[in-house]
């Protein structure tokens, strides 16, 4: 009986702290979700587990790895309803979520405003609502920014938002006059592009066919 109890204390020590970590790398990431988000499903995969969540009148899919990391978030709808119009007020929603975010694209005119943006963490593109929260999104989760300087993935991530479609064919980081660039060639529709990003603001200095 004794050995019985010892293995269960033993499974739970193991156990514990790794379904906590899990509930705790889950948890930061549903801050992009409003308050009334509710696990609706759970499915196991080989690689990981999809979370589904009703939140806002919509459905999000929360994508893990293994070891209980987010990989990804995203909605169903393209738009939603009662989502803010003014580039403004979703730039500020932004930041209250992720005050690190660099927009690197904004629409907005006859719908709501939708920004496509790198922050810290996460990366994509989302819609706001007034209470702050994403209405409808797409976001990848990463190491992007660190210090406010875009890391690689978040250089590359900024690449794909300003150019969807591109395929990073090689980027190195260089100095010039001051400026932090990623430096790199890119191909798109059967085109090879030499770029220029800012590794600071996000912003395409340069995008010229080689």
């Amino acid at each position: 009986m004794r050995r019985i109890l010892a293995l269960t204390l033993c499974l739970m020590t193991i156990f514990a702290p790794l379904a906590a970590r899990a509930a705790w790398v889950e948890d930061a990431f549903l801050a992009w979700l409003s308050a009334d988000a509710a696990l609706a499903a759970t499915q196991e995969t080989a690689a990981g587990q999809t979370h589904t969540y009703a939140s806002g009148g919509g459905h999000w899919t929360l994508q893990l790895d293994a070891a209980g990391q987010a990989l990804s978030l995203r909605s169903e709808a393209e738009s939603a309803e009662n989502a803010l119009m003014s580039r403004a007020e979703a730039e500020a929603a932004l930041k209250i979520i992720d005050a690190t975010a660099l927009v690197v694209r904004a629409e907005e005119g006859s719908g709501a405003a939708k920004l496509w943006f790198v922050g810290e963490t996460a990366a994509g593109w989302g819609i706001f609502d007034p209470a702050g929260h994403l209405a409808a999104g797409s976001l990848t989760f990463g190491q992007f920014l660190i210090n406010g300087q875009l890391t690689f993935a978040g250089a590359s991530q900024t690449l794909s938002l300003l150019r969807p479609g591109a395929q990073l064919d090689g980027m190195e980081m260089d100095e010039d006059d001051g400026m932090l660039l990623y430096e790199g060639d890119a191909w798109l529709d059967g085109q090879e592009y030499e770029f220029e990003l800012d590794a600071r603001t996000g912003r395409l200095l340069e995008w010229e066919r080689d």
